[in-house]
């Protein structure tokens, strides 16, 4: 044995991550080019928002894309993994507006729109810095040179262009309708941004008298308050309650408003009194009852969410303050009807938590009909494959049945919507202002809009550049299912309009990472994990090992146990270096053993078996396939046979395998793999060898078959000393068909043609071994046998005893009772079977 190099008896991850991603820098081995020589691999990042740190879903997606993006590198693919941040408009605006008014006690009102772009421009820098250097840690195999923001030049560019094309294309229209408003930003929200939450109201009974005569109409609602706006009440037609009522006029307390009762099918007669009010400016469903029936909708709040001068004697109230005075206006005129507990689902912002205000206002809309019939056409005709599928089947019901894009939001940091106004009322599109006089608006752009068009804005549309000629369409996109309407059904839309093709080829939905108990991470709740925090303690290949380990098709709560996994896969593997670094250098190529022959075809076939899974996005099983063959197959039975039983191959084929091993995990765990294909000697970079290659020729089916006859034989002779305390060297019969010099060195069994005396006789399959025992080893296995022939005994006594009484068996929940039967059946067999080895030992 050669002495082994000088090396840490353990893996430090502190001494190592930063120096090897600084090697990897230095060497450009993340950047890519247009090579006509290659195939092109591209993956443009889901932009993190610059609003703060990573989290645990950024960690797991980038482990994702990075593992892909490595692989394919190594496959010999031009491979581009394109970094960037998103100026995230409503959740930066936010964010900043908590922050000045924690620390400064002012708000963006108070700074001038100009003064808080600025901070938001400040803001975003400093956390972009701060994602940038999380990325770092990770590992993430960017192209640095190529780093986009959504708010860079170029891509402000993109931005107007698309934005200008639709508006000119008719696509775009300015529109009075309801939106998702909300109060606390002051801004229209999309539908995809409201977060519905159960809450426990009330339903209130509010009666209207009749204008011509006595009496009243009687409407149940969760928002008393907007009475104020109705315009209408309507009835079924079909509802032979109210026929009579058609017609009639009711009138609207407090603000003295006559409205008339007509008749719609919208309306469910069982739903409270079958009576429904309608107020077109603050309920979608009103809006289209009122577009329908022709009425003019009266809106009766202001953008902060308080009561406007249509209100009346309400005016200047907030939402909520109006809601009890109208109630109790109504109780004092005996104007309230039943007032009763109701549980339903209320709207909320999904940045500021605010519950949204159904609001009638002007926005720029995107007509979507046009741009969703060839996204569906796209999505039937699989020219993307989804991971799972079944959310290409739900993106395209949703196409389908998608709205209007409502764009425009009343906020200041973002894309400002390239709309001019000019001085006799002219309506204009443009990058820049058409002319003197000419006015621009001054909403921004949603944010998703300008997401829409990453995969091809960031390779330079809408200049025909050379990366977007060669990169476009990407091959990945991975990303979380809650925004694949918000986002990537878009980009499939944009795509297809701008490129004439679908963005990528895949689409990968991974899991979402729970908190340990199972629930959604959420600072308020205080069960968010920090990924840096982990890569700290575990080491980053131990986190992302694990993310990945853990990571399928459903959610999963994340386990600490697996970052502890990933830990200890690492350090296996590092004695696995010091090993392999102990041993001869091979010298010749040597004739291949039994053994040899077998870990090189499991070899190959897990190397075929990992490739597609990684293929198919089987993230979980992939990891399985290779920490099994590693852990177990490799270092647990071929490294120990290299120990006992080396052939002259052994030295090469213990290299080869070790270093095919390293080359396959190195996508998934790239720091320590590096290290230790460094400390093998290996001249080049592990991020720029290759990738193994599957070889469907390399099988040997007898080496496999006689290895799993040795395997078997092996644990039954180290399980029956575990079990029996038998130490010392055993002497015993060859079984046939296993590789003798593996059996014996790692069974510690000295062969014997003949078996005098006492012998144990081990079944493991069709493999039967026989041992024989010496008279110390006999009387010591006897005594054990009667000692757990007693306490076996005594269980099945218990067993019986407690079965056999009516109380238990009658009395006990079916499940106590199955558990108890099973447990005698169990302890009644191994009674059995050790009764009968004591008997041979007689």
């Amino acid at each position: 044995m050669s002495q082994p190099r000088e090396i840490p008896k353990t893996y430090d991850p502190r001494a190592v991550e930063a120096r090897i991603y600084e090697e990897w820098e230095r060497a450009g081995a993340f950047e890519a080019e247009p090579n006509p020589d290659k195939e092109p691999y591209c993956v443009v990042i889901p932009p993190p928002n610059v609003t703060g740190e990573l989290h645990m879903g950024h960690a797991l997606n980038g482990a994702i894309q990075d593992a892909l993006v490595r692989r394919a590198r190594m496959k010999g693919y031009e491979a581009l993994w394109l970094p960037g941040t998103d100026h995230a408009s409503i959740a930066l605006q936010n964010v900043l507006e908590r922050k000045l008014l924690r620390e400064e006690g002012t708000s963006r009102w108070d700074l001038g729109r100009k003064e808080f772009v600025r901070r938001c421009w400040e803001f975003a820098i400093d956390a972009r810095t701060k994602i940038l250097g999380q990325l770092r840690r990770l590992g993430a195999s960017v192209d640095w040179r190529r780093l986009r923001f959504t708010m860079d030049e170029g891509y402000i560019d993109a931005v107007l262009t698309a934005f200008v094309e639709m508006f000119e294309a008719g696509l775009i229209y300015r529109g009075n309708r309801i939106t998702n408003w909300c109060p606390r930003d002051r801004s229209a929200i999309s539908d995809l941004e409201v977060n519905y939450e159960e809450v426990n109201g009330r339903l209130y009974g509010l009666r209207y008298p009749f204008v011509d005569g006595e009496g009243y109409a009687q409407v149940f609602t969760t928002r008393p308050e907007t009475m104020l706006g109705d315009v209408a009440l309507v009835v079924n037609p079909e509802d032979e309650r109210y026929t009579g009522l058609v017609g009639r006029k009711v009138r609207v307390p407090f603000v003295e408003r006559e409205i008339e009762i007509l008749a719609d099918d919208y309306v469910d007669p069982s739903f409270g009194t079958g009576v429904l009010k309608v107020t077109p400016a603050h309920d979608p469903n009103d809006f289209e009852i009122g577009q329908r029936l022709g009425l003019d909708p009266v809106n009766v709040m202001n953008p902060d969410g308080t009561i406007n001068e249509s209100g009346g004697p309400f005016a200047g109230l907030s939402r909520e303050e109006a809601r009890a005075a109208v109630v109790d206006r109504l109780r004092e005129e005996d104007l309230l009807g039943e007032v009763k507990d109701y549980v339903h689902r209320v709207g909320h912002c999904d940045r500021c938590g605010a519950v949204i205000e159904p609001w009638l206002s002007e926005q720029w809309w995107v007509s979507m009909r046009e741009l969703a019939e060839p996204a569906i056409e796209a999505l039937r005709e699989e020219e993307i494959k989804v991971y799972p599928d079944s959310w290409r089947r739900e993106t395209i019901r949703w196409l389908e049945n998608i709205q209007d894009w409502n764009v425009s939001r009343q906020l200041w940091w973002g894309h400002r919507i390239p709309v001019w106004y000019g001085p006799a009322g002219e309506v204009v599109a443009a990058k820049e202002s058409p002319g003197e006089g000419f006015v621009q608006d001054t909403d921004v752009l949603d944010t998703w809009f300008s997401s829409a068009l990453w995969p091809f804005a960031t390779l330079g549309w809408p200049e025909e550049t050379g990366d977007l000629e060669y990169f476009y369409p990407t091959q990945l996109l991975s990303t979380a299912r809650e925004i694949m309407y918000l986002w990537v059904a878009r980009m499939i839309m944009t795509g297809l309009r701008y490129r004439d093709g679908v963005p990528f080829e895949k689409v990968n939905v991974h899991s979402i990472v729970l908190a340990e108990d199972g629930t959604k991470m959420s600072k308020s709740k205080g069960n968010t994990i920090n990924p840096l925090e982990l890569f700290d303690e575990y080491g980053t290949d131990a986190v992302r090992f694990g993310l990945l380990y853990q990571s399928s098709t459903q959610d999963f709560a994340y386990s600490y146990e697996r970052a502890a996994m990933g830990r200890a896969f690492v350090t296996k593997l590092w004695n696995a270096t010091r090993f392999v670094l102990s041993y001869p250098e091979p010298e010749e190529d040597g004739e291949l053993s039994a053994s040899d022959c077998w870990i090189l075809s499991e070899f190959n076939r897990v190397v075929g078996e990992y490739d597609a899974l990684l293929e198919e996005c089987a993230f979980s099983e992939a990891m399985r396939v290779v920490y099994n063959f590693a852990w177990g197959e490799f270092a647990d039975w071929y490294i120990e046979i290299a120990k006992a039983a080396p052939s002259s191959a052994t030295p090469r084929v213990l290299r080869e395998v070790f270093s095919g091993v390293l080359r396959l995990l190195h996508p998934a765990m790239p720091f320590a793999t590096e290290e230790m294909s460094h400390l093998l000697g290996e001249k080049e970079l592990l991020v720029r060898q290759s990738f193994p290659a599957f070889d469907p020729d390399l099988r040997y089916d007898e080496a496999g078959e006689t290895l799993d006859r040795t395997k078997r034989a092996v644990s039954a002779v180290r399980k029956f000393r575990a079990e029996s305390k038998v130490d010392g060297e055993l002497a015993g019969r060859v079984p046939e068909g296993v590789e003798t010099g593996v059996f014996l060195s790692l069974a510690g069994v000295r062969p014997a043609k003949d078996l005098e005396g006492a012998k144990a006789v081990l079944p493991a399959g069709d493999v039967v071994v026989e041992v024989a025992l010496s008279e110390e080893q006999r009387r010591g296995e006897v005594e054990r046998l009667r000692k757990e022939i007693g306490r076996v005994g005594k269980e099945v006594e218990r067993a019986e005893k407690k079965l056999a009484n009516p109380n238990f068996v009658e009395r006990a929940p079916g499940d106590v009772v199955a558990a108890e039967r099973e447990k005698l059946d169990v302890n009644a067999r191994m009674l059995d079977t050790l009764t009968r080895r004591l008997e041979e030992y007689l």
